[in-house]
């Protein structure tokens, strides 16, 4: 259970079902990033320690766009050991560079997508698909002040000193795995 892993563009229904057992696979509603509904394929969609959606490009899901992770608790891993609660700092120290990721909106998250900088968790040769991350403030930063934090759509740098405490208030909520139609 690893993302991006094996996983490509070309990746079908029936190779789904191969590799996880067809009871496994289920296509029905799932969501696109703006949380409008499309058709996709729910793995183990009743156990949250393995769920993950994915979304293709086209109806006859001959073409992946897709796979996210976002149960708590969830076996899945990402690059280098990435998983759902792994700490901003912690994700700096595996990237080994600074990475970029957006501010963080009204709903406190953040996201990575396609902004590591070269670093360890960049898609590498052999990799069919890239690898993103979401970020939300932990719980016990819950009363931080919004203008602690880097804000909008602006792009943040892990290492922008004006945001000194991210490492220990910030934590990965969700990894996606996708492919580009332009590049892949």
């Amino acid at each position: 259970l690893v993302l991006p892993g094996t996983f490509s563009e070309q990746t079908t229904v029936e190779d789904l079902r191969t590799r996880f057992g067809a009871s496994n696979v289920t296509i029905g509603s799932v969501p696109n990033a703006l949380g409008d509904p499309g058709t996709g394929v729910v793995l183990f969609p009743d156990d949250p320690t393995r769920r993950a959606t994915l979304r293709f490009y086209d109806e006859a899901m001959s073409h992946l766009a897709s796979v996210t992770v976002k149960d708590a608790g969830s076996r899945w891993r990402g690059k280098l050991g990435v998983a759902i609660g792994t700490s901003f700092a912690e994700l700096r120290e595996r990237n080994g560079v600074e990475f970029w990721f957006t501010g963080f909106d009204a709903d406190r998250r953040g996201m990575v997508r396609d902004a590591w900088n070269a670093g360890a968790l960049d898609v590498t040769e052999g990799e069919q698909l890239y690898f993103g991350l979401d970020l939300r403030l932990r719980e016990a930063a819950a009363g931080v002040p919004a203008s602690a934090l880097p804000s909008g759509d602006e792009m943040i740098s892990s290492d922008d000193p004006r945001y000194p405490n991210l490492g220990e208030l910030v934590e990965v909520s969700s990894m996606t795995a996708w492919s580009s139609l332009d590049d892949e």
